[in-house]
Formats: structure tokens, sequence, C-alpha cells
């Protein structure tokens, strides 16, 4: 499955690392994904953290054989409190959305390794280049002793790989409120064990154009139905609305598997084992894809990319979008004057409730670094200071930790167009729900089935032909695992 950084672009297909830091490594990348599975998307104003790392005893040895986590990492061992400095990391994070996060994350790396004698080097991947890169590192047991990990079933999937870090999750949650249920437990907790520490999760929002539904005497679009009611109107007046209707963009892959939710339809059941796309659910999903298709949007979006519906908000010509907010904060830099017409309201809700997914992060050590204990010490005063993060995203990272939830929230709280996203984690979802983010549903995502099934629909209106399609890819692949 094709990334850019969180579903996001504005006018081109993925950012660009910040200057002077752009991809140290690439000429490592292997650009085939080549069966690789990776579960996509996912689920962090106050309170107390762990106290600063202290340097009091030895750097451990964290080396490891065969990508098992050393005997100094596994649970109860090697606990970020032994840390005395010293060593090096290397991380590996996605190119943000919002360069001023990438500006601010280098220069706090930089700064924590000098006051810990820790030499760190941060490199900037495109997102879309991650499932090569880490296929490689894992293929070869070496690279990077940190990655932000950009979907929420890659700790199930690099299980073995990734280090014990149930020492330092624990007490992070419980100093902050404790991690966002239900979602947290399932992309972070394999077999018992904390594998990852999760950084942030993105919105996905309605972004629609106020000045033109209060024109028109509609109210702000709370449902499907809303959407579609909007999009049959303003289409005859040149104000189009629209989603991705592909394999070339996540924001396809997010919105549709949001609508399937919707109804509730879904590609497994909560046993994560159960087929149940062919299901009256899900025809009523497609019937309305097709009347949202046909009445609301252009036949381009057969084609769109990951760039193009933030490229028709910004036009001006969109009355609606669904879409994280930095399709907004592009728009508030380039053009403020649309920017203030253009309204955020939560994703839409469907028949059966309101629910979505998108992209999510989380932070793994890998199994083969030499310096674990010191990677534990650095997120241990990362999260800590957590609230800086957080502005520095200008409210595009949701976090996974409750006290950073508390209302009003850090720059998302302090506009009413932007409060919304407050409520974002209530409605999040992690991939292969109402089963868990598993490697099946983590391929079931990179193949693309739901927006390709709902593709199928569009263009023959055979509903039990895209359906029975998609019950057999899907099929094929849980078999596999």
């Amino acid at each position: 499955m094709s990334w850019c950084a969180p579903n996001e672009v504005s006018d081109q297909s993925c950012p660009l690392a910040p200057a002077g830091r752009r991809l140290s490594r690439r000429g490592f990348l292997q650009r085939s994904v080549a069966g690789v599975a990776l579960a996509s998307l996912l689920s962090a104003c106050g309170g107390s953290a762990p106290a600063p790392t202290a340097a009091s005893a030895k750097a451990a040895d964290a080396s490891k054989t065969d990508a098992q986590p050393a005997e100094a990492d596994k649970p109860g061992q090697a606990a970020p409190g032994g840390f005395s400095g010293g060593g090096s990391l290397k991380m590996l994070v996605n190119a943000h959305f919002v360069p001023a996060y990438d500006a601010w994350l280098d220069k706090w790396a930089a700064d924590w390794g000098a006051k810990n004698k820790v030499d760190i080097e941060v490199d900037h991947l495109l997102t879309a280049e991650f499932p090569a890169k880490v296929a490689s590192e894992v293929a070869s047991g070496s690279g990077h002793d940190v990655i932000r990990l950009p979907r929420t079933g890659d700790a199930n999937l690099y299980d073995k790989y990734l280090v014990d870090v149930s020492d330092v999750a624990r007490p992070i949650g419980d100093a902050n409120g404790g991690w966002v249920q239900p979602v947290v437990e399932s992309l972070a907790v394999v077999n018992g064990a904390w594998k990852v520490l999760p950084d942030f999760f993105t919105s996905f929002d309605g972004m629609y154009r106020k000045d033109l539904f209060d024109a028109a005497g509609l109210k702000a679009p709370d449902t499907w139905d809303d959407v579609l009611k909007a999009g049959t109107i303003f289409k005859p007046k040149g104000n189009q609305l629209g989603i991705s209707i592909n394999q070339k963009s996540n924001d396809a892959l997010n919105s549709w598997s949001s609508l399937l939710w919707s109804y509730g339809a879904s590609t497994v059941a909560a046993d994560s084992k159960t087929i149940t796309i062919n299901s009256p659910e899900t025809r009523q999903a497609l019937e309305y894809a097709v009347e949202l298709y046909n009445k609301a949007m252009t036949n381009e979006v057969l084609s769109w990319d990951e760039a193009s519906n933030n490229q028709l908000l910004a036009s001006g010509t969109a009355c609606w979008i669904h879409n994280p907010i930095s399709a907004l904060r592009t728009i508030e830099k380039q053009t403020p004057d649309l920017a203030e017409k253009i309204w955020l309201t939560p994703t839409p809700a469907g028949p059966k409730g309101r629910f979505y997914t998108s992209s999510g992060f989380s932070y793994g050590i890998m199994s083969w670094t030499q310096n674990a204990a010191a990677a534990k010490a650095f997120f241990v005063d990362y999260f800590n200071d957590f609230s800086s993060a957080v502005k520095a995203s200008e409210g595009y990272n949701q976090p996974f930790l409750a006290s950073w939830r508390k209302k009003p929230m850090p720059i998302i709280g302090d506009s009413p167009k932007s409060s919304v996203d407050q409520d974002a984690s209530d409605y999040y979802r992690a991939s292969g729900w109402p089963g868990k983010p598993t490697q099946a549903a983590g391929e079931v995502e990179a193949n693309w089935i739901v927006p390709l099934m709902v593709a199928r629909a569009v263009q023959d209106n055979n509903f039990n032909g895209a359906m029975e399609w998609a019950e057999e890819k899907i099929k094929a692949i849980y078999a596999k695992h």
C-alpha cells in the first residue's frame, strides 16, 4: 500500500523532508513491498508525566541475536532509571505534513542527546517508502535503533523484531491519565507485552464551505445523508465534493472503510477471523456510494491521487471533502481568505454510528539496537514534554494519552471551527475493526480491497459482483494467516 505522510498532500504527491534533513540513507531503499503485509492507520493537555531520566548507572548493553530482544530488555529489566548517558541512537520517522513539527523534533532530539551525551541522528523518510525500508532492515537485522511505525498493525507484524517496552509504556500511561482505549491496547500490546509506544493518530474530518452551506440554507453536514443532500444541490452549481475511488490514495481507503463501518458493515467480524464483507449492510453502503458518486462527484475521482481532494478544496470549487486537518492548515497559509470559509465537522455518521480510520504512528525500539536503555530513557522524557509536540504539530497530532485530550486541547481547542477534533478519539478505530489490527487485516488494506470494491460498484452497478469479488480476495488473504 502506497503512503504519503498521514493521508495528506497539499500541492504535491508527498511532502519533502525539511531542508538539510532529506533521507540520508535513501540509497538503501528497496521500493518493492514484495508481500510485506502492513496493517494500516489508527488513536494523548495536562497531567504529570514520569520524572525525567536520571544518570545513575552504566548504560545497558542491549545487543541482539536472531532479531530477538536481549535479556536486558525483557520486562522488569533495563529500566530507564539505569541509563547513565552515552552511546548513539538512529531514529527513522515519517516526513511530517507540518514542517514546523519536524523542525521541533530535530531540535528536541538534539538537545536531549547533548544533555545525555547520546549521539542522535533523526532521518525523515516519505511514508510511502516505509514498507520497503522497514522490510529491508528487518531482513538484514540491522538499521535504525528506533522507527516510528506508521500503521496500527505494525506491532503485530513486527512482534519478534521489537523490544518489549512494557516497563516504560505502563508508567507513561499511568502518569498521563491512561492510554486511550480500546484502540491503544489493540495496536500496541501483543501477547500481553507492549511492543510499541503510541505517538499520535490523525483526525479525519468533514471539511465544508460554510459560506455555501449558509447561502443554501443548509446546516453543517453531520451525516452521510447530509453530505449526499448537499452534494446533489451543489454539483449543478459547479461546487462538487470528492472522495477518491481507487488504489492510489489513502483517503480512499480511509473514507470508504469509514462509510462501511457507519452502515454496520465490515471486512471481518469481532473474532478477527470470520469474513463478513458480503452482507446486506455492505450492499446498503455500496448503494449509497454509487448514488453519491453519480449525484455529487466528477468521474475524475476514479483516478485521483493523494493531492486531488486537497487541490479541489484549495481551488475554491469544492463544497466538501473528507480529510485530516492539514488540508486546512495548508490553505490557511496559502489562501487565508478561503480558509476563513472552510469549517470542520466530525467524520459523518451513518445508520449504525460514527466511525473512522486514519493514519497513526507508534515508536518501536528495534531488537538489533545496541542502546535500548537510551531509547527508553528518550521516550520517558519525550512523553514528559508531550504538550510541546502537540503544539508543534499545529493540532495535527492527535494524542493517544488521555491527559493530553483534556479540553480545551492545545491548538484545536482554541478555535470554534477546529474544536470538533477534540472528540476524534471517540470515533477512531484501527484496521480490521471490529476485530483487531492483525497482519491479515493489514494485508487487506495493503491490497486496497475496500476502495476497489467501491470502484467496481460505481462503474457497473453490480453490487453482488463487487461484494463477491471482495469476499474472495479477503478470504484468500485470511487463509494465509
